[in-house]
């Protein structure tokens, strides 16, 4: 039985704790990944509302998601993980359930806040336990979480895309069914280990009560804030624009929802190719600009036809930009973090990406309201110079400590 030698080999080869994160990750993500894609054309199809007027939806949304955020963060440091993941949770399996149950337009959007603030609560604390599971293994470990979450995505958009062409009432209730086992699963396996000094010296994981704290290095934290929440205004543009251009031009909605089943599974069949990459490209920084760079060549590919193959190959070039990116934004702060902000900092670079998702759709609407599709995505690849550029800023500034989070 030589392959389940490898397997096992290669199971062990990670800590337990990142093995029961990503799991819980993958939960999570699979029941997000039940609404988000289709939120879109849920509000312009089904609720007969314009694109500006989803985009200050998701906005609202998008603005109760950066608030809970903070406040995971924030309670993580004060109170544990726990608590804030079984409280975020459990609210979130109830808000999704209301939303499938109503159809009441200001139920809607009232629900959308509610749920965007309790489904973020849970995030920062596994990022920070993200960060004390493997010592020294920074971008790896977050690329393992990563890919655990992109493997919620694949699954989540097929069976969502499905559901969805039903009624959205079922995506909402599998929803809220996935936000519930994650709770359990919470209740039963997760725990973040607490250790005495004398306990700590032989311990694998660093502590907080034992870690002496430092200042934060605001300057080149807020420099991968900015370039985050660019990147990540830009990446909505794709959702955004195409939940609604795909089937304009005739394309079916398990059709679009294909390419984000697509996204979640090159993310985990591609990690020997992003190894490759990263043993070529060594230094995180010249990682971020050639993300940037496959952003671009993405948003490019979508002004030349509306051949599915386009499509395709467009998702294929965003994906492989986003595997380069995604990870070393938590990595690198993980890594500046002082011990007793080590929750915070989690908490606000992900409003990084919050921010970016809030003001993108409505921008992105307005454009594609007053101007068209084609204009959208022109002026979308054009702002990528913006993220670019807080990069380069970041390599002049950041402290030396930062140097090992592309390994």
């Amino acid at each position: 039985m030589q392959w389940r030698t490898r397997l096992t080999t290669w199971t062990d080869s990670y800590p337990r704790m990142l093995w029961l994160l990503a799991f819980g990750s993958f939960l999570n993500s699979t029941g997000l990944s039940f609404i988000w894609p289709l939120t879109t054309v849920y509000i312009h199809d089904a609720l007969g509302r314009s694109m500006t007027v989803a985009g200050t939806v998701l906005l609202l949304h998008s603005g109760g998601a950066m608030l809970g955020q903070l406040a995971g963060g924030w309670l993580y440091d004060r109170i544990g993980a726990r608590p804030v993941m079984l409280g975020g949770l459990a609210a979130s399996a109830i808000f999704t359930a209301v939303l499938g149950l109503q159809q009441s337009w200001p139920v809607y959007v009232v629900g959308m806040v509610f749920y965007g603030f309790a489904a973020s609560l849970p995030i920062p604390p596994v990022n920070a336990m993200v960060s004390r599971a493997w010592p020294g293994q920074g971008r790896r470990a977050f690329n393992f979480n990563y890919v655990a979450n992109n493997l919620g995505v694949a699954v989540g958009t097929a069976m969502g895309g499905v559901l969805a062409d039903r009624s959205f009432a079922l995506a909402f209730f599998g929803a809220s069914a996935l936000f519930l086992l994650f709770g359990l699963f919470t209740a039963l396996f997760i725990r973040e280990e607490k250790f005495t000094a004398l306990e700590a010296e032989s311990s694998p994981l660093p502590q907080r009560s034992v870690e002496p704290d430092r200042p934060v290095p605001w300057v080149p934290i807020v420099s991968l804030f900015v370039a985050y929440v660019c990147l990540s205004l830009v990446y909505t543009q794709w959702q955004l624009a195409n939940s609604v251009q795909m089937p304009a031009v005739g394309y079916a909605l398990s059709d679009y929802s294909v390419l984000w089943t697509l996204n979640g599974l090159l993310i985990f069949a591609g990690q020997p190719l992003l190894s490759w990459i990263v043993r070529l490209v060594r230094k995180p920084i010249a990682q971020m600009a050639l993300g940037v760079v496959l952003y671009a060549a993405a948003f490019g590919l979508l002004l030349t036809s509306t051949q599915y193959s386009v499509f395709v190959a467009s998702m294929v070039l965003l994906t492989f930009g986003e595997m380069l990116l995604w990870p070393i934004f938590p990595a690198t702060v993980a890594r500046l973090s002082p011990p007793s902000k080590r929750g915070s900092l989690q908490g606000f670079i992900l409003t990084g990406a919050t921010v970016g998702r809030m003001i993108g759709p409505l921008v992105g609407g307005m454009l594609n309201d007053a101007f068209g599709y084609a204009t959208q995505i022109a002026v979308m690849a054009s702002s990528l110079v913006l993220p670019l550029l807080a990069i380069l800023f970041f390599a002049r500034v950041q402290p030396t400590t930062a140097s090992a989070d592309g390994d």
